[in-house]
C-alpha cells in the first residue's frame, strides 16, 4: 500500500465504495429502476377502453352517478389519464381505503373501478401498486425518506461510476467498440461501463428530482421560510360545512372566469378541514404536460375567489420543487422524454447485473490463487 501513489490510493478508495455500496443497494436500484421504466407508459397501458368525444356532463352529475357504484360522499373529480374523456371520481370506503371510480366524461356511464392501495398487485389496480412500491416502497413517509436517503446515495454511485469509466483522451471510440471484448469477464465489465456513462448524467437528474419529491414536504416547508415558496392555499376549519354548496360544475366555471385559458385537473369537494373547493387547473406554459398545478379556491357557498395560484408565473421556489414530477417522469420534454426515461430506468437493473456478474466471476477466478497464496506463505 505504501508503494501506490496518491492518486492510485484515491482510486482504489473509490472502486472499494462504488463496488460495496453498488452491492449493498444496488438491488433495490434495479428494482426502483425497472419500475420506474414501467410507470412511464403505465396510464398509456391501462385505459379500460379507447374514448373521444369532446362533450362533458355537468361535473355534480357525473359524482351522482358515481357514488352509485361506489357510496358515500365524493371528495374529488379530475383527471385520471391525459385524455379528457374520462375523468376519476375519489371516494374513501374502498377494501384499501381510498379509491376511484372511472366515468365516461360525455355519457356518465361507470368503465371501472380503481383502488388507491392496493395490498396486493392483483387487487384491483396492478399499476397503482407499481407505483406505490416505486413512490415509498409501501411505508409510506418512512419509505419515502428512505427512498429520498437511496436517491442521494445513487447521485454518488452514478458519480463516481462516470469517474472510474471515463477513457483517457482519444480512447473514447476503444471503450466502445465491442469487437475487443472477447472473454465473458470483458464482456461483462464492458457493457458495464458503456451503459453507465451513457446513463449516468439521466440517472442523476432522475435521482435527484425522486429525492426532492420524497422529501418534498420538508422541502416546502424550509423554502417557504427561506426561499420565497408560496404555499397555494390553506383553509381554516370550521364547525360544518354550509347546508348548501354552490356546486362542482360551478365551481370549475369560476375558475375559468379566473384562468380563462386553463384546462380541468381536478376539484377537490369541500369538507370540514377545508370548507372550498380546491380547483387544480392547468395552465399555458406549465412544465407539466396534462395534470396542471395552477389553482383557484372557491368558497364552498358563495362561489366567492377566495385565492388564486398560477403555477406558470409563481415564485421560483415553487416552479423548481413543481418541476421535480414531470422532469422525474419525463413529460417535460414531450415523447422523447419519456423515452429516455425509460431506457435510464432499464440501465439500472443492467448495471446491477453486470457488475454483479462480473464481481462474482473475478471472485471466483482469483479466489483459488489467493488461498494458493497464502498456503504456500504458511510452508
Amino acid at each position: 500500500m505504501g508503494g501506490l501513489s496518491a492518486r492510485n490510493r484515491v482510486k482504489r478508495a473509490v472502486v472499494l465504495f462504488h463496488l460495496w455500496l453498488g452491492i449493498s443497494v444496488g438491488a433495490l436500484w434495479a428494482l426502483q429502476g425497472l419500475s420506474g421504466a414501467l410507470l412511464v407508459l403505465h396510464r398509456d397501458l391501462d385505459r379500460p377502453t379507447m374514448v373521444s368525444s369532446s362533450k362533458r356532463l355537468p361535473l355534480d352529475a357525473l359524482i351522482a352517478a358515481a357514488r352509485t357504484k361506489a357510496g358515500g360522499e365524493a371528495e374529488s373529480i379530475g383527471l385520471y389519464y391525459p385524455n379528457p374523456a374520462i375523468l376519476g371520481v375519489t371516494f374513501s370506503g374502498f377494501r384499501s381505503g381510498k379509491g376511484s371510480v372511472l366515468m365516461e366524461a360525455a355519457t356518465g356511464r361507470v368503465m371501472a373501478t380503481r383502488e388507491r392501495m392496493p395490498l396486493r398487485p392483483d387487487e384491483g389496480n396492478f399499476w397503482r401498486w407499481i407505483y406505490n412500491f416505486h413512490h415509498s416502497l409501501f411505508a409510506h413517509d418512512f419509505g419515502e425518506a428512505f427512498l429520498g436517503i437511496s436517491g442521494l446515495l445513487l447521485v454518488s454511485m452514478a458519480g463516481t461510476g462516470a469517474w472510474l469509466a471515463w477513457p483517457r483522451r482519444g480512447q473514447w471510440r476503444a471503450s466502445f467498440a465491442m469487437r475487443r471484448w472477447r472473454t465473458r469477464s470483458q464482456q461483462l465489465f464492458g457493457w458495464h461501463r458503456c451503459a453507465g456513462l451513457a446513463s449516468a448524467l439521466a440517472i442523476v437528474v432522475l435521482a435527484l428530482s425522486g429525492a426532492s419529491m420524497d422529501f418534498g414536504k420538508s422541502l416546502r416547508t424550509w423554502a417557504e421560510e427561506n426561499a420565497g415558496y408560496r404555499a397555494p392555499f390553506r383553509a381554516a376549519s370550521v364547525a360544518e360545512l354550509p347546508k348548501q354548496l354552490y356546486g362542482t360544475e360551478n365551481a370549475y366555471s369560476r375558475a375559468r372566469e379566473v384562468f380563462p385559458r386553463a384546462t380541468l385537473s381536478a376539484v377537490t369537494l369541500p369538507t370540514p378541514e377545508a370548507p372550498v373547493y380546491q380547483v387544480r387547473v392547468r395552465q399555458p406554459g406549465e412544465w407539466r404536460q396534462w395534470s396542471g398545478t395552477s389553482m383557484v379556491v372557491i368558497h364552498a357557498a358563495s362561489g366567492r375567489v377566495l385565492s388564486s395560484y398560477d403555477a406558470a408565473r409563481g415564485p421560483i421556489a415553487n416552479r423548481i420543487l413543481d418541476s421535480a414530477f414531470p422532469v422525474h417522469n419525463g413529460e417535460i420534454a414531450g415523447l422523447p422524454g419519456r423515452i429516455l426515461v425509460l431506457l435510464a430506468g432499464l440501465s439500472l437493473p443492467v448495471l446491477y447485473i453486470s457488475g454483479l456478474w462480473a464481481w462474482l466471476r473475478r471472485r471466483r477466478a482469483t479466489g483459488p490463487s489467493i488461498r494458493s497464496a497464502h498456503s504456500a506463505k504458511r510452508v
